[in-house]
């Protein structure tokens, strides 16, 4: 009944855990998107541009750009199409309707030529109502003129009426046209006033004879405007696009626009666009750690520290946009981030935060192309290069490595975009720089992150496995014993670490830190009394008891008065667990008869983790072990497996996710690795000096 109590109350507990981790995934989830989102969605604050006013600051590319101007082509386009003269056509309609109207208007004349005879007044009102444009002289002299020089005028009217009309002019040569048909008419063998009225009447017939073609026309406007190229403006990376107190011009703030140093607005829909692609990218990466890193998709911890590094990456690089709009792609924290994510949940993930960080910075439109395509190689390289880093102090390589990559890189992508050589010194210096800053950064930040999230790294772990570490000397000086027990029990959880697939360097270091509570009181531990008296001798069972159960106490004390990880902390609890003192509790039930068995177990949590179950087995056969007199293979292989067996039977391991395969494994490295260490020694016989060897040591003679 007992045994399934503690089972549903383990189930409750388990659903409960399960309730609070869902709960903080889907905050994480809302918050994390919510602090993508705002960086993409961000206007830039005002650059200080206006069109035709003085600029408030130089403004330089920070990447090579190209694009055609829309709005300088369209102008070019425009003046030639407005360069090409109308197309016209000749109407050769126009030479038979000018004569018809010149024989018309002299056919009417002859008509009208009796009666001027009889009443001329009568007969030039006449006419003159039906010809108002003729000038009245003329017709007066028509009518006054004989037969033969009528005849001559009509004839010469036509005549000059078809030279004149045969010619292909427009209507902006008419002038011209008319100035030579006067001149011809000057010449005719006509009386002044006949003359004169064969040319007035001819005058009012000639019109143009090209005509405006409008499809045409429009055709070759249009086919001429084609022809002209587009305007294309480059700038190269670095370049000035417009200086301090230059006038701004339409073509700079198209520019400026271009790189994305402007305004980083845009439509509704593009905005939702880009969170909405910015959202596929983060749930794709999300797909990934859930399918290729199931452990850090399990700790609520971890996802938070990538979603703190990624969108700390969007935010840097915006605000890098804001008040550094010109500063180089190089600069962009895309490496930074992969390092920062290596060191502190391992290279896979810092890996993903390289890509998501560069897609991030792509949607902002800090980078593209071939800079792109160095800032991920970079990154890769970073999260190569961090991952061999196995002290703090090594940092100062990481950043030497990545200063001669980054410069490197950035030269060759300049080189690639086809920009000349000078820009790409220059970008091989941006890229250098932009190293420098990012294992700066690092250095500096690596603390702050370990805190914050409580975070125990590689490098924090190997620190704290230096003998030199304030606690590790003290252990040293005021325990030796306990001290060389650590180091044996740190050798053997590290090797059964890497048998069971469990952290080795975790294994190792808390096992070195799980004792530091017997600083207090080393006198009462048995591997520091050196052969002196026992002080458990002359105290009672009880009190034994509590002595050594409280190394745990005081050693948690330590632990958090010198700031260990968590991790270190966790293993010192726990490498006990809740087990029995045996030994004072079998001697005080043999002097007092019953006892509560409460009274004789530690207080603390059994292991929760593989790391703390490895040290406190490696803890409990290393001092089985040491006890067993002519330790042989068979001796000492089950002594380590009566240790294992008991604290099975006890519960101890329940909560360590350590599986009976594994267990086995353990015995076996266990076994292995103390039989090395204790194994029998063969008695050499003491050496008898010769007496000239021994006079002479003792100057006898």
């Amino acid at each position: 009944m007992g045994r399934l109590s503690d089972l549903l109350r383990r189930i409750a507990f388990v659903d409960g855990r399960l309730r609070s981790r869902r709960a903080q995934r889907v905050a994480l989830a809302v918050a994390t998107a919510v602090l993508i989102a705002l960086p993409l969605v961000l206007q830039a604050p005002p650059a200080g541009l206006n069109e035709g006013e003085p600029a408030s600051r130089t403004f330089r590319a920070n990447r090579t750009v190209q694009f055609v101007d829309e709005d300088a082509t369209e102008r070019l386009r425009q003046q030639a199409a407005d360069s090409v003269e109308p197309v016209t056509v000749f109407d050769p309609g126009i030479v038979s309707e000018a004569r018809g109207d010149v024989s018309a208007a002299f056919e009417t004349i002859r008509l009208n030529r009796p009666l001027a005879s009889e009443e001329p007044t009568v007969a030039v009102q006449a006419l003159v109502n039906r010809f108002p444009e003729y000038d009245q002289a003329w017709i007066e002299a028509l009518l006054e003129a004989d037969d033969v020089d009528f005849g001559r005028a009509e004839r010469a009217a036509e005549q000059l009426a078809t030279t004149v009309l045969t010619r292909r002019f427009a209507a902006d040569e008419l002038d011209s046209v008319l100035v030579q048909l006067r001149e011809s008419a000057d010449s005719l063998p006509l009386q002044r006033g006949v003359r004169d009225a064969v040319t007035g009447i001819v005058e009012q017939s000639v019109r143009p004879t090209l005509s405006e073609d409008d499809a045409a026309t429009e055709a070759a406007r249009a086919a001429a405007a084609e022809a002209v190229d587009p305007v294309v403006i480059i700038k190269q990376a670095g370049e000035n696009i417009v200086q301090r107190g230059e006038i701004v011009t339409a073509e700079h703030l198209e520019i400026i626009r271009r790189l994305g140093l402007l305004d980083q607005g845009g439509s509704l829909p593009s905005l939702g666009a880009l969170v909405l692609l910015a959202g596929v990218a983060a749930a794709s990466a999300v797909a990934f750690v859930w399918r290729f890193d199931r452990a850090v998709f399990e700790s609520t911890r971890d996802l938070a520290l990538i979603a703190v590094l990624v969108a700390g990456a969007l935010w840097a690089t915006r605000a890098i946009l804001w008040f550094f709009p010109e500063v180089s792609v190089y600069f962009l924290p895309v490496p930074l981030t992969a390092m920062l994510a290596t060191v502190l949940i391992n290279a896979r993930i810092g890996l993903l935060t390289a890509v998501v960080t560069a897609v991030g910075g792509v949607l902002l439109g800090f980078t593209a192309g071939s800079s792109m395509v160095a800032i991920l190689v970079w990154s890769t390289l970073s999260v190569v290069a961090m991952s061999f880093m196995t002290e703090r102090a090594r940092l100062f390589y990481v950043g030497m490595f990545l200063v001669a990559s980054g410069a490197s890189l950035a030269w060759l992508a300049t080189l690639a975009a086809g920009s000349p050589p000078a820009e790409a010194l220059s970008a091989a210096a941006n890229g250098a720089l932009g190293g420098l800053f990012a294992a700066v950064l690092g250095y500096g930040l690596l603390p702050f992150f370990e805190y914050v999230f409580r975070i125990t790294t590689d490098v924090r772990l190997l620190e704290l496995a230096s003998p030199g570490h304030p606690l590790m000397r003290r252990l040293m000086v005021e325990a030796p014993g306990t001290y060389s027990h650590s180091v044996i029990t740190g050798n053997l959880a590290e090797a059964a670490a890497e048998a069971v697939g469990a952290n080795p360097l975790l294994a190792r270091v808390g096992a070195y830190y799980h004792d530091i509570g017997k600083i207090r009181r080393p006198g009462f531990f048995v591997e520091n009394q050196a052969g002196a008296g026992n002080p458990h001798d002359e105290t009672t069972p009880s009190l034994s008891a509590i002595i050594i159960t409280a190394h745990v106490r005081e050693g948690l004390d330590l632990a958090r008065e010198h700031r260990l990880p968590p991790e270190i902390v966790d293993i010192i609890e726990q490498h006990h667990g809740d087990s029995l003192v045996s030994y004072f509790y079998n001697k005080a039930a043999e002097t007092e008869g019953s006892v509560a068995e409460a009274d004789y177990r530690y207080a603390f949590s059994r292991p929760q983790s593989r790391e703390a179950a490895l040290v406190m087995l490696a803890d409990s056969t290393e001092a089985a072990v040491r006890a067993v007199k002519k330790p042989s293979l068979p001796r000492v292989e089950a002594a380590v497996r009566r240790v294992v067996d008991a604290k099975v039977a006890d519960g101890q391991l329940h909560d360590s996710d350590l599986t009976l395969a594994d267990l086995d494994r353990i015995v076996q490295v266990y076994t292995t690795m103390l039989v090395s260490i204790y194994h029998p020694r063969i008695e050499y016989p003491e050496a008898t000096p010769r007496r000239s060897e021994y006079a002479h040591q003792h100057h006898q003679p």
